[in-house]
């Protein structure tokens, strides 16, 4: 990454790294953009203020945002080199979160990023302007969104037994597959969440049961709870695939199926247990 601010076409300071730190925020998730680089001797008096970054997809036609202000006020320029760095704040929602997410898939984070400053020098005024293409590491972007606090968003309300954290456990680590790639180890975990809500609720042989019938002529005459079970029998016959298929889940297929683990597992009658304490799941 080489991102300089210039002055009359000379470079002041050229920043050469960016880190993205994540933090929890109020309504949304908060992300530092931390960018390191050197600065340049310069032979008269250089005051550079008014910085802003802007940051897109790598088209740059798909704004994610248009100005984030540094933290620091200005910069002063001397005679002589020195490091530099320059922090940005900003709180994305879930909807931004969600969209980069889709663009990113399970790859490193590639964004346009767009540098903005004034340069004074005496009584001329310039402004400067450059961009450059950067990519963050995948596993340097996901700590931030944890740290964030974005796989702490409620999705659904799940009720799970106060005694226990293994279903929630499962969960996390389900959506810990998707965003690391692994798509069919994320519908195993589906898989092995109804077989414990099986083994909890001692249903089984009713579910099998319930599918058999939904498959036959008498399936007209089934009650609504007779439909999920057979419902949530063919989920599971679905995460099946996870462990035996040949076929491979997609990034999309994935976050069907785990979606619908947890939509109808959050239904009292073929899923958790009613009565007990609800815990917020992640998205």
């Amino acid at each position: 990454m080489r991102l300089p601010i210039s002055y009359n076409g000379n470079y002041v300071i050229e920043f050469e790294s960016l880190t993205v730190h994540g933090r929890e925020a109020a309504g949304g998730y908060g992300l530092t953009l931390l960018m390191r680089g050197n600065r340049k001797p310069c032979q008269s008096k250089i005051v550079i203020f008014d910085i802003s970054l802007s940051v897109s997809l790598t088209d740059s036609i798909r704004p994610l945002l248009v100005s984030i202000p540094s933290s620091g006020r200005l910069i002063k320029c001397h005679d002589f080199p020195g490091s530099e760095q320059i922090v940005f704040e900003t709180v994305l929602n879930r909807e931004q979160v969600n969209a980069l997410e889709e663009y990113r898939q399970e790859k490193d984070l590639k964004l346009n990023l767009g540098l903005r400053a004034l340069v004074a020098s005496g009584d001329e005024l310039l402004p400067s302007f450059d961009s450059v293409l950067i990519s963050i590491p995948r596993e340097q972007w996901l700590d931030a969104l944890k740290n964030a606090g974005c796989r702490n968003t409620l999705l659904f309300e799940v009720p799970l037994p106060a005694t226990s954290s293994d279903e929630t456990a499962l969960f996390s680590k389900a959506q810990e597959f998707i965003e690391t790639g692994h798509y069919q180890d994320a519908v195993m975990q589906c898989r092995r969440i109804v077989e414990r809500i099986e083994s909890t609720r001692g249903d089984k042989q009713a579910s099998a049961l319930a599918n058999k019938t939904a498959h036959s002529r008498e399936r007209s005459g089934m009650s609504s709870i007779e439909r999920l079970l057979s419902l949530r029998e063919q989920l599971k016959n679905i995460c099946h695939l996870g462990a035996h298929g040949t076929e491979e889940f997609t990034r999309s297929q994935a976050k069907a199926v785990l979606g619908m683990t947890m939509a109808l597992l959050a239904e009292p009658t073929v899923g958790f247990a009613a009565g007990q304490e609800l815990v917020k799941e992640h998205d």
